[in-house]
């Protein structure tokens, strides 16, 4: 049995709740009361402060804990008015990034804050209308963690659209020497009917890629590491890596197939390529 300053027994406490007053156990009562502080204090000073702090601690962690698990997710985000819709791309990319789960949270954690102190201020938080699964009523940590499911639908389309935008800003147009030039090409010579035919070819398959994928292709042509791709477009290396298999096997595929023709310039072009990655692959073994 748990015991109050006095030593005595702890015992419920009452609060009002519409035309009835019920007992809740003191815990609540003490955040009933903390939010009537709050209402009248007008979400200002010291107390409000204390009371972010631990609302945003409380909610962090179990938010990047349901964004990892698409059930616990969509649980937390039943009740919005605004339904959560995801790919299964989005879904991956929210289960094996840490940094994009922690970025949401703290978006989500922050909107949901803005909004909280005019809920409260119109009765919003009722712990006897708000219970658990075992029955009793909510605390404010947990019923602000609910807020939080409220809010992640239009924080999360916030998320996706500047995460879109900035794959869009890399994926630009492929400049018509591009391909060219990296296939070892050169630019001032005509290039042979077969060669142009190829490039053409090539440079629509990646222009019909995702802008995403678009962007990881046309970035590497430019010459930039999987680091540095990683690092511009806010993705992880092993993104860039899928991103650029996928496209090689579409390749492969398309040239086994014969649906994918390669002129013996190009072909001669990529496999002095191979050597002088294999040559230098072989000079970083010696050194070690």
């Amino acid at each position: 049995m748990r015991s109050n300053s006095t030593g005595g027994p702890e015992t419920p406490s009452r609060t009002s709740t519409g035309s009835t007053t019920e007992e809740v156990p003191e815990d609540i009562q003490r955040d009933v009361d903390r939010v009537a502080e709050l209402v009248a204090t007008g979400f200002t000073g010291r107390l409000w402060q204390q009371t972010a702090d631990e609302l945003f601690s409380y909610a962090f962690r179990p938010l990047m804990v349901a964004m990892r698990r698409t059930d616990k997710l969509v649980a937390l985000t039943a009740k919005s008015r605004t339904p959560l819709q995801m790919s299964d791309e989005e879904r991956s990319t929210l289960h094996r990034n840490p940094a994009d789960r922690e970025d949401l949270a703290v978006r989500t954690i922050y909107v949901a804050l803005e909004t909280f102190p005019q809920f409260l201020k119109r009765g919003g938080y009722a712990p006897a209308a708000n219970r658990g699964k075992n029955g009793r009523p909510a605390k404010l940590t947990s019923f602000f963690y609910q807020r939080c499911g409220l809010v992640f639908p239009r924080v999360f389309y916030t998320w996706r659209d500047e995460r879109e935008d900035r794959f869009e800003r890399h994926a630009r147009r492929m400049p018509d020497e591009m391909l060219a030039r990296v296939l070892g090409l050169d630019s001032s010579e005509p290039a042979a009917a077969g060669v142009a035919q190829l490039c053409d070819i090539l440079a629509g398959m990646i222009t019909a890629l995702k802008p995403r994928d678009r962007a990881v292709w046309l970035m590497t042509l430019d010459g930039l590491s999987r680091s540095e791709i990683a690092d511009k477009l806010g993705i992880k290396i092993g993104d860039v890596e899928n991103a650029r298999f996928a496209f090689r096997t579409k390749v492969k595929n398309l040239r086994r197939n014969d649906a994918l023709h390669v002129p013996p310039e190009i072909e001669m072009e990529w496999a002095r390529g191979h050597k002088a990655q294999i040559a230098k692959k072989s000079a970083k073994g010696a050194v070690r």
